[in-house]
């Protein structure tokens, strides 16, 4: 029985297929159609704007570097609002020594991290900002 209902449908199929003429697109489909899809990509629907900006990102990182500073460098006494807390039995912040000793393999590890680091984030933007043109 379903046997028969397939022959059916496919010699039904085969009559349709055969009745159809073939349709070919225009002689300009595709630069119809690269015309419209660059019509879309250009147009600015959403554009990205960064939550902070470049100027605060500089503003908040110069607070940082002179917060950490003042931590290292500053003066080694506690400060007045520590000691009102009195949280002397429970926490002892040790005071930081300038003569810092560091090997030079550790020095030249640093270094070249920087130096990596630094080159590595504009390759990457420039890669991103190429994929997502």
């Amino acid at each position: 029985m379903k046997e028969n209902a397939d022959k059916h449908l496919d010699d039904l199929s085969r009559k349709v297929i055969g009745r159809s003429s073939l349709e070919s697109p225009s002689f300009d489909f595709t630069h119809n159609v690269m015309a419209q899809v660059k019509a879309i990509a250009g147009s600015k629907i959403t554009t990205y704007k960064p939550l902070i900006s470049k100027s605060m990102w500089l503003v908040i990182a110069l607070l940082v570097t002179s917060g950490i500073g003042y931590i290292v460098f500053g003066p080694k006494s506690e400060s007045l609002w520590l000691q009102k807390l009195q949280l002397d039995d429970y926490m002892h912040i040790p005071s930081f020594d300038t003569n810092i000793d560091v090997s030079q393999t550790t020095l030249y590890v640093f270094v070249l991290f920087a130096i990596m680091f630094s080159i590595q984030i504009p390759l990457l933007k420039h890669q991103l900002n190429k994929r997502f043109k």
